[in-house]
């Protein structure tokens, strides 16, 4: 099987799968299961100055994703020092202490997260134009290394991550959840979740995420933890593929059971084994940089289940039959992304 080894910023990981900061790494004892499971390394809830009261409720799985109004940790920063981050450590965990979202709160807590046995920080902010600062003050106070994470509904995230960097980021976490966002319960009339605005999460933010770490990958020269959509061992290595050095999973894991982490190392391995890959680093950043056009469609009648969706879904009315295309096909691609059995492809024109 490939090798799977990533490093991240000097720290060492058997696999680049990583749990993101979120309700599963709560406490010492979530961050020990998530280990226990396969976890690489654990990213903490958001640890603040102020122990946050989150709205009821505040999580709900839906149709392609996962929505929250979640708020950082509901613990003091006392009992992380004190109690949860040593716990985690006992356990053999690589931890990754999430701290903020303000800067008082990393000037106040990253010298302790740090003496109790984190092994990174990741410095978190709503604010875009905030967070370089914040990164400036983390490394000031810490010998760990310290991440960056970036939010993607901010306006300039290459310039964000660029300028994080500069003041001493080791690594990027690309990207956060998305929002605002809502969903209506058409019973009770009022927002699915006790907040009017949530934030979104899941497999519909996959291709943002992606363009995310392509850019900055492209922009920096640190390595990146890509964060966003990720629930299987294809979309993992469409991560690395497009940039990232380890791959974080939060809705994934948490509407599917922590089992997931294992199942997905095992795939991953067997997967870049069949794509020719022998090892992560060889996967990193693998991407072709150059978008080819030179493509006609293909048509593998042995492969065709006359199911008709390539004809019912053709907006230009091109296709008559799987195998009859008329002149008015753009060669948009929709037909070949939804054939259940692969049967429509492309392949390089010679022309």
């Amino acid at each position: 099987m490939a090798d799977l080894r990533t490093s991240l910023a000097g720290l060492s990981l058997e696999h680049p799968l990583v749990l993101a900061s979120g309700p599963l790494s709560w406490d010492g004892e979530a961050i020990a299961r998530a280990h226990r499971a396969g976890a690489a390394a654990i990213v903490t809830k958001t640890i603040s100055r102020t122990a946050a009261r989150s709205p009821r409720p505040h999580i709900a799985s839906v149709p392609g994703g996962v929505l929250n109004a979640e708020r950082w940790s509901d613990l003091s920063p006392r009992q992380w020092v004190e109690r949860e981050l040593p716990l985690a450590k006992d356990s053999g965990a690589t931890v990754i202490a999430s701290v903020g979202p303000t800067p008082d709160d990393v000037d106040s807590l990253a010298r302790a997260l740090e003496r109790a046995g984190a092994d990174a920080l990741e410095v978190v902010s709503y604010v875009e134009a905030a967070l370089p600062d914040m990164v400036r003050l983390a490394v000031e106070a810490v010998d760990v290394p310290v991440f960056a994470k970036l939010n993607a509904n901010g306006r300039d995230l290459v310039g964000t991550a660029r300028a994080c960097v500069v003041r001493g980021a080791a690594a990027i976490t690309a990207i956060d959840s998305l929002g605002p966002a809502l969903r209506v319960d058409l019973e009770r009339r009022r927002p699915l979740l006790g907040a009017a605005s949530a934030w979104w999460s899941g497999p519909a933010i996959l291709p943002q995420a992606l363009h995310a770490v392509s850019v900055v990958h492209d922009a920096v020269g640190v390595p990146i933890v890509g964060t966003g959509g990720v629930g299987d061992a294809d979309a993992a290595i469409e991560m690395l593929f497009a940039g990232a050095s380890a791959v974080g999973l939060c809705s994934a894991p948490l509407v599917s059971g922590l089992g997931l982490f294992s199942r997905m190392r095992d795939a991953m391995g067997e997967r870049l084994d069949r794509l020719g890959i022998a090892a992560v680093r060889g996967a990193v950043g693998a991407m072709a940089g150059e978008v080819e056009t030179g493509f006609i469609l293909r048509f593998d009648a042995g492969a065709c289940a006359g199911c008709g969706a390539c004809v019912r879904i053709c907006p230009y009315r091109a296709r008559r039959s799987p195998d009859a295309v008329l002149t008015a096909c753009r060669g948009c691609g929709l037909c070949v992304s939804v054939c259940p059995r692969g049967a429509l492809g492309w392949e390089r024109s010679e022309t």
